[in-house]
């Protein structure tokens, strides 16, 4: 299953809405209302953002999640497709080869 960080940064003024809308959102994945396939791993907040591992089938099953239990976040937010590289997956590996492959082909 792909990976992702999602990168949200927010305006200072949009502080409390951002709170409310992830307190629902907590709600909402403690009751198991997540679709099939999307897992929230974790979250790390900073004053005025956060950064969160999400597990999904695709970057726009989250969009679409995002739009309908966090659509003031989902403005806010980058998807970024990630893979672990420490300690190290297959398909970590996979993607360094072909990345070194790549490169020598240059």
């Amino acid at each position: 299953m792909p990976t992702f960080i999602a990168v949200h940064k927010w305006k200072p003024e949009d502080y409390l809405a951002i709170s409310k809308e992830t307190i629902g959102a907590f709600i909402a994945m403690e009751s198991g209302k997540l679709p099939e396939g999307i897992k929230l791993h974790t979250t790390y907040s900073t004053v005025n953002g956060a950064f969160c591992v999400w597990e999904a089938p695709s970057k726009e099953a989250l969009e679409k999640w995002f739009e309908k239990n966090g659509p003031i976040m989902k403005k806010y937010t980058e998807f970024v497709p990630v893979v672990q590289a420490y300690p190290p997956t297959m398909e970590y590996v996979i993607v360094l080869g072909q990345q070194m492959l790549k490169a020598a082909s240059k």
